[in-house]
């Protein structure tokens, strides 16, 4: 074989190589852009699922500024500039939604996606970096995922409310802010009178039908800045923030009289219940949060001990 057959057979071998490559991009269920140092798309590869993507064809030839809100178009040049400057690959985790994508196709797309960006520079034939290619992949699901399982770390199984974990992280930080800035902080310590006799004689359904039903009531009737958690059993605690102690001991006597006047339907039955609460605010003599929940609890022991079914301050 002379020369010229054989780079003729080496160019052949090359075409057939370039083409099975470009085939299997164009198969791929993520899709690639291609994208220049100045935000434009040279080019769109694959992206063939389409329970998970749009068509991203529409976008050749335009500028992420064209298509993207702008504060998204801005991130994503940052990463590209910052990926051509190093010239090593970069991540980003984006959320997107069609509806804020200019020009997109109608489709029945999912809305909210969350998206895996990998962005790698690649060289020009003057082996110069003036470009990238960027890999999206849709991560919504383990974004879900994620978000469960932070939600169940989070909160109490059976009511839904934040667990006791949850809230003394969060109640530490406050009384730290409250300390700080000499700012008002209140708990409430809320427990649900005579739940030994609720259980023997409606069981042990009857009463969790009871603590859901306390848990809802609680959270409809809460500012949004309180944070109310499940403290353990029949016990529930309730961090008010801004609120002295006055403050604290009117909500909390509107909780317990709205509670008394409250039935729960649990089967055939209709159930009806008490609370005894004790409260407590930050002092200035405090040195960490427990002695707030202290006295918060020694303020219940004194409103069970009076016959239950009140308020008391500590």
């Amino acid at each position: 074989m002379d020369i010229w057959k054989k780079l003729h057979a080496v160019e052949q071998n090359f075409f057939a190589i370039e083409q099975q490559l470009q085939s299997t991009a164009r198969a791929l269920p993520d899709p690639i852009f291609v994208i220049d140092e100045f935000g434009k798309y040279l080019d769109v590869i694959g992206g063939k699922e389409r329970s998970l993507y749009h068509s991203g064809k529409f976008l050749k030839g335009k500028h992420l500024h064209d298509v993207l809100p702008e504060n998204l178009a801005d991130t994503f040049m940052q990463t590209i500039s910052a990926a051509i400057a190093d010239n090593s690959l970069k991540t980003i985790e984006y959320q997107l939604n069609p509806d804020d994508i200019t020009g997109s196709p109608p489709d029945n797309f999912k809305k909210n996606q969350w998206f895996e960006g990998r962005i790698y520079p690649i060289k020009d034939r003057a082996d110069e970096v003036h470009s990238v290619i960027w890999l999206s992949i849709n991560i919504t699901e383990t974004k879900k995922l994620e978000d469960r399982l932070k939600e169940l770390s989070e909160k109490d199984i059976l009511t839904g409310a934040y667990n006791r974990r949850h809230f003394m992280q969060i109640f530490d930080q406050a009384f730290s802010i409250a300390k700080r800035y000499k700012t008002k902080l209140s708990v409430l310590h809320i427990d649900i009178d005579n739940f030994k006799e609720i259980n023997e004689a409606y069981r042990r359904d009857g009463g969790d039908a009871v603590l859901k039903r306390l848990v809802i009531f609680c959270e409809d009737n809460l500012r949004q800045s309180d944070l109310f958690a499940r403290y353990g059993g029949e016990e529930f605690i309730v961090m008010l923030q801004n609120t002295p102690s006055l403050g604290a001991a009117i909500i909390a006597e509107r909780i317990r009289a709205d509670i008394e006047q409250m039935s729960v339907t649990y089967g055939k039955y209709t159930i009806q219940f008490t609370i005894s609460i004790g409260i407590s605010s930050v002092l200035d003599s405090d040195s960490n949060s427990a002695a707030v929940l202290s006295r918060a609890g020694s303020a219940l022991y004194l409103a069970k001990k009076k016959g239950r079914n009140r308020i008391e301050i500590s």
